[in-house]
């Protein structure tokens, strides 16, 4: 009997030596074809506005859950056409057609953006965008659902195929568990419009994460506020870039700020009139983060302020004690995060106004940007190298152009019509292609 063991063993042992140290055999049956090298051609270059603002209770104010487009948009948009590439365009949205891959897209062939400065009893105040490349996954930092303020998450699908939309929600309290989050219909070729106070309701500070499966969305929350029976304004709060741990806000354009001042003391609703640094820290390390508050020359004294955010949170820091002055805001962080300003404008004849400015993108080469013909634009500029700070005002209807440069800088422009405010990112939007190795067996 133990002979008869010690023989299995040896022999389970040369089996296992064998496994492991066999030379490695591969089998091949037939030939290997070679690789072959396509190219891909990019798709046209659509962009999406979301139309014309919407009114919760429909046009009369009082058809629950219906939501209806108030007021009239207009557009600022240039398109430079190219090797044979025609433009269309259908209800705010723009689409660039090329027989082939030898147009060259981004903000130079196409770029658009809309605004409304809107005059209802509910509302009121100057609400702009870019229109804005479809996509299947972006973030939205902006947006307020506590009393008197309403968040409408408004989804395009430009698509011929419907998309359905999942949604993540953080707050100051970490990730945000409701119903409603999944399972959002988005019917090609319509818009949805979902109520944010439903879902996060009564939250002041959060950043909305939008995914969809089957067609690519176009997204942006709008955001307005009600003091009483007055309206205290209302914008869009549009895509952030990439998150990054270097941001820069250029274009905190502070006015009326001893107006708002009074106005806050008079009355508690009117304390959000300050300037407020809105951070958003992902994943599971927290954040250091520090925000200096330049002025544009030596005249305008800025701020520095430093928080320590949680992870998976949401923090409003209130940017106080600015005057009236031009500034950027200049953010280090130890992680990668993002950041949007909500910037308010009071003005002693008009009712308050704000907008939501996200961070800008970091650029080098050539973009362009169209203005629109109305009211005061300005551009904001930061140079990533020197630090310095360009305040340009721009002409109503032109298309400004930035060059190639060696130092990167960033930019956003602001618009005030009466005293109401918007801004605007200078985005390069473009589809990719390029060329790719295929296997054919």
């Amino acid at each position: 009997m133990f002979k008869k063991v010690s023989i299995l063993l040896i022999v389970l042992v040369a089996l296992v030596g064998g496994t492991l140290f066999a030379p490695a055999l591969k089998l091949q049956i037939g030939t290997v074809p070679a690789s072959t090298e396509l190219s891909v051609k990019a798709r046209d270059l659509k962009l999406a506005c979301p139309g014309s603002l919407y009114k919760a209770g429909g046009a009369n104010g009082t058809t629950l859950g219906n939501f209806a487009h108030v007021g009239t948009e207009s557009y600022a948009a240039q398109f430079n056409s190219n090797s044979g590439a025609t433009l269309s365009t259908n209800s705010g949205v723009y689409t660039v057609s090329a027989a082939n891959d030898s147009v060259t897209q981004g903000s130079v062939l196409l770029n658009a953006s809309q605004y409304q400065n809107a005059s209802g009893a509910t509302l009121k105040g100057l609400a702009a965008t870019n229109c804005q490349l479809p996509s299947n996954d972006f973030w939205l930092l902006g947006g307020d659902t506590t009393t008197g303020r309403e968040a409408l998450l408004v989804l395009r699908n430009v698509s011929e195929v419907d998309a359905t939309v999942s949604l993540e929600i953080f707050s100051e309290a970490g990730s945000v568990e409701a119903p409603g989050l999944n399972g959002i219909a988005v019917v090609a070729g319509k818009s949805t419009v979902v109520p944010l106070s439903g879902v996060v309701p009564k939250t002041k500070s959060f950043m909305t994460h939008v995914t969809s499966n089957g067609g690519e969305i176009a997204g942006w929350i709008q955001q307005r506020t009600v003091r009483g029976l007055s309206a205290g304004g209302v914008d869009y709060v549009s895509p952030s870039p990439e998150f990054a741990k270097n941001l820069v806000i250029p274009g905190i354009f502070i006015r009326g700020a001893k107006t708002a001042a009074k106005l806050a003391a008079a009355n508690a609703d009117y304390k959000d009139l300050v300037p407020v640094l809105r951070v958003f820290v992902p994943g599971n390390q927290q954040a250091t983060v520090t925000a200096q508050v330049a002025g544009s020359n030596a005249k305008t004294f800025g701020t520095v302020v430093r928080q320590t955010v949680k992870p998976g949170t949401v923090l409003d820091i209130p940017i106080a004690g600015l005057k009236d002055g031009d500034f950027v805001a200049v953010l280090s962080a130890d992680v990668e995060i993002q950041a949007s300003v909500m910037l308010p404008r009071v003005t002693a004849s008009t009712a308050p106004d704000f907008t939501w400015i996200p961070a800008a993108e970091k650029f080098t080469g050539k973009r362009n940007i169209t203005i629109p013909n109305v009211g005061i634009s300005k551009l904001c500029v930061y140079n990533d190298k020197t630090g310095a700070i360009d305040v340009l005002v721009v002409s109503p209807g032109s298309t400004y152009s930035f060059t190639g440069s060696e130092s990167a800088i960033y930019a956003n422009l602001i618009m005030d019509i009466d005293g109401t405010v918007a801004n605007l990112s200078v985005l390069d939007q473009k589809n990719a292609g390029g060329k790719v190795e295929v296997n054919v067996r």
